[in-house]
């Protein structure tokens, strides 16, 4: 009797020690761990159990970068119905067919699909300050707007790109809203019988062509941000110590100041995509 309680007694201790297996779990499979250990002079790596990692899918071409060459690229000759435009990599356009007319450029702006360049010989009335363009392109630059000019399809092969020392030195390269920024060529439009053309360079620095005066001054400006699309800017001129400060209500693509609500300032054209 006492060698049958004993070994009651040992089964019941038996069965409370015996450990309770774990329930798997829905990501309970076999997959590769990997430990790498580097230390200053070597690099250690071990592997445990064998791989069952699913294989990763492959690179949507959407998602690669834009090639250099193929991004708002201005090099060749670009067309469209009685006129054309072609533009070297060393900073020389020259338009032929309805508007005949060539000179050179510098770029002011580069981001995204867009550039924007100073064409020098453009317009022969404004003291050779140059005239702003701002260019939209697709994706592949085989399509362009350019500014009023409108949209231009690309004649030649991609070949090669801008030279480096035909950007500006301090150049836009971060993307701008053209529309609510001074940046370009401004020009009175209405309200007044003399068309002022401003140029705002991305250094800080502008020009101003005076219809009334025929001449061009050159200086400084800053621009200070105010409520409701107004802002102070603040002009500084190279040839005098005149400098002063004007508010201008700046709204798409359009510039006015108080009082003066007649005079419009209009922007250069910044085109549709194509």
């Amino acid at each position: 009797m006492k060698k049958l309680s004993l070994l009651l007694v040992l089964f019941a201790f038996g069965a409370c020690s015996r450990p309770t297996p774990t329930p798997p779990t829905e990501s309970s499979t076999t997959t590769e761990t990997t430990t790498v250990v580097e230390t200053p002079s070597t690099t250690k790596e071990t592997s445990t159990k064998p791989s069952s990692e699913t294989p990763k899918p492959p690179t949507s071409s959407s998602e690669k970068p834009i090639p250099v060459d193929t991004r708002a690229n201005l090099v060749g000759t670009w067309v469209q119905d009685d006129q054309s435009l072609t533009i070297d990599r060393a900073g020389n356009w020259a338009l032929d067919g309805a508007i005949n007319s060539s000179g050179t450029f510098t770029v002011g702006a580069d981001f995204d699909q867009t550039k924007m360049i100073k064409l020098y010989g453009f317009n022969q009335n404004i003291g050779g300050i140059g005239t702003y363009f701002i260019a939209n392109f697709n994706k592949d630059s085989t399509k362009m707007g350019f500014g009023y000019l409108g949209q231009f399809t690309r004649s030649t092969d991609i070949s090669t790109t801008l030279d480096n020392d035909v950007f500006q030195a301090n150049y836009q390269n971060e993307p701008v809203d053209f529309s609510r920024s001074v940046l370009g060529t401004w020009t009175i439009v209405e309200g007044t019988e003399f068309h002022n053309t401003w140029n705002y360079n991305p250094d800080g620095t502008f020009e101003l062509y005076s219809d009334g005066r025929g001449d061009a001054r050159t200086g400084t400006y800053s621009v200070k941000p105010l409520k409701n699309n107004w802002v102070d800017i603040s002009y500084d001129f190279d040839d005098s110590d005149d400098a002063y400060i004007t508010a201008y209500h700046l709204s798409d693509g359009v510039m006015w100041e108080q009082e003066f609500e007649d005079i419009r300032i209009v922007r250069n054209t910044d085109p549709a995509f194509p």
